[in-house]
């Protein structure tokens, strides 16, 4: 039984035509040792056996504390978050991947750090795997680094050690004052933790608690440039820089409008963090246009 001391933890599953990683991603979920967990699990109209493979799964389990829901129609990230979201009942949710592979203390672990540290939004490192389960040796984020979660660092430079959606844990309270982000922005990663920055903040552990997978079907922009040629890395660079641009004119806006409506609680902060948001719109701009002059010049006068 949740109670006020060890609240309820939703765990949501995304699937998405992952066939050949979903069951050792699946057994990572159930291998969860946090307790009271209830487990969301949504296919978004998968081409492959992607849903016939949990389904299998599950019909062998006796558990009460999950939910297999799946989409007749593809919503894309955002629209398949909102629906899982809205069927669970935590005070917490956790989200994960049908490629990717949890360890068994994940979740544990981030609501310790949720809880202790009374915070809005917790990320953590992850270790990269290959397409065989193998490991990378390289982690999301070097462990022996720096670890910089601040708001500041956010603003100014458009991202932060917590923006990882991979490992992407925030309390119902975020959600139900913000919503997920605009469509138009097609990812948690960025705003989801400037959100919770404008509630109680957010942490980052700098610990590997995920195993990501690297492998061909990644939408991770930074992994589509390693795998691109000269070309390919401007024009995903340039996507990166306008994603950049669109992330912070939302981060303004938002800012503006909680200055305006709450000027008691957000002025002070509207005077630190705007002109850092304005920093990193006008440095994104530079990197924008300078790309997409480099992009002509590879390409030639007629491309």
């Amino acid at each position: 039984m949740a109670d006020a001391k060890r609240p309820l933890i939703s765990l949501v599953m995304l699937c998405f035509n992952h066939e050949r990683f979903v069951a050792e991603a699946l057994e990572g979920v159930l291998s969860q040792t946090r307790s009271p967990l209830e487990i969301v699990i949504i296919d978004d109209c998968s081409q492959d056996r992607t849903p016939e493979i949990v389904a299998a799964k599950l019909a062998n389990l006796r558990r009460h504390d999950i939910r297999f829901i799946r989409n007749r129609h593809n919503m894309r990230l955002l629209g398949a978050c909102e629906t899982a979201i809205k069927a669970t009942r935590g005070d917490f949710i956790v989200l994960t991947c049908d490629d990717d592979v949890m360890l068994p203390e994940m979740v544990a672990e981030i609501a310790e750090v949720w809880r202790t540290e009374n915070v809005s939004l917790v990320n953590t490192n992850a270790e990269f795997i290959d397409e065989n389960s193998n490991s990378l040796g390289k982690t999301h984020r070097d462990r022996n680094a720096p670890v910089d979660d601040s708001f500041e660092t956010l603003a100014r430079d458009g991202a932060n050690a917590c923006c990882f959606g991979a490992t992407m844990a925030f309390e119902r309270e975020l959600y139900l004052t913000f919503g997920l982000p605009p469509a138009h922005l097609d990812n948690l990663d960025i705003i989801m933790p400037f959100y919770a920055y404008l509630l109680k903040g957010a942490r980052y552990i700098n610990k590997p608690l995920l195993k990501y997978r690297v492998h061909g079907q990644n939408n991770a922009l930074s992994l589509i440039a390693e795998r691109s040629d000269a070309a390919g890395r401007l024009a995903t660079d340039e996507r990166i820089y306008y994603s950049h641009l669109a992330h912070a004119i939302v981060m303004h806006e938002q800012l503006d409008q909680l200055n305006t409506t709450m000027p008691s609680r957000y002025k002070e902060l509207a005077l630190k963090i705007d002109p850092l948001i304005t920093i990193q719109t006008v440095e994104m701009a530079k990197k924008l246009v300078g790309t997409r002059i480099e992009l002509q010049k590879l390409r030639g006068p007629d491309k």
